[in-house]
């Protein structure tokens, strides 16, 4: 049954039928995982074929889904998925699903780890400065926020994550309009709080 109330993550696209046995194709969406450096651990995405461990998909143009299905058998053909949904064996029957999209409830995805958080939770996050004599980044800087008590600058919302191949860099509209970019170190990244929508930070000298 759809739960019109869930929080819905798109994780991929059908892209219509495969071959004579029935099989459709799905093109898989990376999620990826953002991390606070320095952090030993290499940074990782959503494994593709992570689908194909979900029994039951929701299908959709858009959210919340409009279809349940069932996923009866599914195996990677390069960067695509190939599924066999119950009840859809007939070729010109798969091919009226072309276009639409897989849809997967917020909290059935796994743990992205200590420390982490998938990359699209963080966008439309505000963003406060902590003076910097007040404070000093946390060990886990993605748990639990410094002292409210504390005086904040607001700084804006978060509306992008950016990959530099080093460390991802969150790009924060300000109120005026123009972009700050803060990289997701912990001399800057003092506490990401996804449940309050706040990134705490810490603005060093050329930020």
């Amino acid at each position: 049954m759809i739960d019109s109330g869930a929080r819905w993550v798109a994780l991929g696209r059908i892209k219509g039928a495969f071959g004579v046995r029935g099989e459709a194709r799905v093109m898989p969406y990376s999620l990826p995982v953002t991390r606070i450096l320095p952090d030993d651990a290499p940074t990782r995405e959503l494994p593709i074929d992570w689908l194909l461990t979900r029994p039951r998909w929701a299908l959709g143009k858009a959210s919340p889904p409009e279809l349940e299905v069932t996923v009866r058998s599914g195996r990677r053909h390069g960067d695509e998925l190939l599924v066999t949904l119950e009840g859809w064996a007939i070729r010109e029957t798969i091919q009226t699903l072309a276009g639409t999209t897989v849809w997967v409830p917020e909290d059935q995805l796994p743990d992205p780890g200590q420390g982490r958080h998938y990359g699209y939770r963080l966008l439309g996050c505000r963003v406060v400065a902590i003076p910097e004599a007040v404070t000093e980044p946390s060990e886990d800087a993605g748990s639990s926020p410094p002292d409210g008590s504390v005086p904040r600058q607001e700084i804006g919302v978060v509306s992008e994550l950016l990959g530099t191949g080093s460390n991802d860099v969150l790009v924060v509209t300000q109120p005026d309009g123009e972009e700050r970019l803060l990289p997701m170190i912990r001399d800057v990244i003092l506490a990401v709080d996804e449940a309050g929508r706040t990134i705490q930070v810490r603005l060093m000298p050329g930020l």
